[in-house]
């Protein structure tokens, strides 16, 4: 049987309900960034969504449908009350849930599974061109690979549990505007590190996440043992300087699908002033493998390393990446003498006791 709700929303409304034309919940504007057209007032109900992107049986819909009021009202009250949830709270599982799921039900997080397994097709037969593929990766629909990427909802939810979390509320007369990817991971620590790996993995030290919530109000999650993001007991951090909040914009041009959304506070003119200078930075999210080594305990790297013998496939994706620098977030003195590994994933104190708790689970 096939679902009658064909176009399905992959940001759900009640969020770009915050962004709506002088709040009127049923326009608002919208720029695509490769046709650079821009529309004051859009029809908000046919954004962010594909016909039939979860399937024609609806299952997958009504389920999202069935969480989305959960999600809904916890966003609604820091809106009206400007004020977080306490650490640990049903509403603050609410509010992890509701960054997890915006952020793998989106097009370019599925697109980017599709691409890995591809990817990792031709990468086998870089390895060994004899392999018989179809033995090796099963057949998959698109609905197979949503399903595979929300299945990792809990354990991503469960990864950010340790990570604290704050307002930044926009004092200028410019807005905040958000987009088909609002979900920015970032990390100012690795980046002035120059780390040369993944820097944005749910459970990798100094990791960074700036949601925008409407045209006024940022939530920003953070590693607290790495930045300090105004004083220890503010909550709300107010942003006051134009050039931070052209900053925090520029992460959505960086990071998002195709498209930027705005209220009518976003004037044109804004709105490509801020495409120009994000065309100086790479995009975030697109997808890469590579082969590499994986080695036995006790053997001769040096022996070990011949492009002959590569024996791993890394997956990954580019991070969003703009020398972010904005005033009241600092690393901080326990950050600024933290001591690297020689792992090429450094992880949060917590990330690794879920793993150590996992595979205690599994022994």
């Amino acid at each position: 049987m096939i679902t009658e709700k064909k176009n399905q929303h992959y940001l759900p409304k009640f969020y770009l309900k915050n962004f709506s034309f002088q709040d009127n919940k049923k326009q608002l504007g919208v720029f695509n960034i490769f046709n650079q057209i821009y529309i004051q007032k859009a029809k908000l109900k046919t954004q962010a969504s594909k016909n039939f992107f979860y399937g024609y049986d609806g299952q997958i819909e009504d389920g999202l449908a069935n969480i989305e009021g959960h999600l809904a009202k916890v966003i609604a009250d820091i809106i009206r009350d400007n004020t977080l949830p306490s650490r640990y709270s049903k509403a603050h599982y609410n509010l992890l849930l509701f960054v997890t799921l915006t952020d793998l039900r989106n097009p370019v997080k599925i697109e980017n599974i599709k691409k890995m397994v591809e990817q990792a097709k031709d990468k086998v037969l870089e390895i060994d061109p004899n392999t018989d593929l179809e033995k090796l990766f099963p057949n998959i629909n698109h609905e197979d690979y949503i399903k595979m990427s929300l299945a990792s909802t809990l354990p991503t939810s469960n990864n950010m549990l340790d990570l604290d979390y704050k307002i930044l509320t926009n004092k200028t007369d410019i807005p905040f505007i958000t987009s088909d990817y609002p979900i920015v991971k970032y990390n100012q620590f690795l980046e002035k590190n120059n780390w040369q790996h993944g820097k944005t993995g749910y459970g990798l030290v100094g990791l960074q996440i700036f949601i925008p919530l409407n045209s006024e109000d940022i939530l920003l999650f953070f590693d607290s043992n790495i930045y300090k993001v105004g004083n220890r007991k503010q909550k709300i951090i107010n942003i006051t300087d134009k050039s931070d909040i052209d900053q925090l914009n520029i992460l959505q041009f960086v990071n998002c699908f195709k498209t930027i959304f705005f209220n009518e506070n976003a004037s044109e003119q804004y709105i490509r002033s801020l495409l120009k200078k994000s065309k100086n930075f790479n995009r975030a999210n697109i997808s890469r493998a590579e082969l590499s080594y994986l080695f036995e305990q006790g053997e001769d790297v040096n022996k070990t390393i011949t492009p002959e013998q590569r024996n791993l496939i890394v997956f990954g994706s580019t991070d969003c990446e703009v020398k972010l620098n904005i005033k009241g977030i600092k690393i901080h003195s326990k950050g600024k003498s933290y001591k690297f590994t020689n792992s090429v994933a450094q992880l949060r104190p917590h990330a690794e006791q879920l793993i150590k708790l996992e595979e205690s689970s599994d022994g």
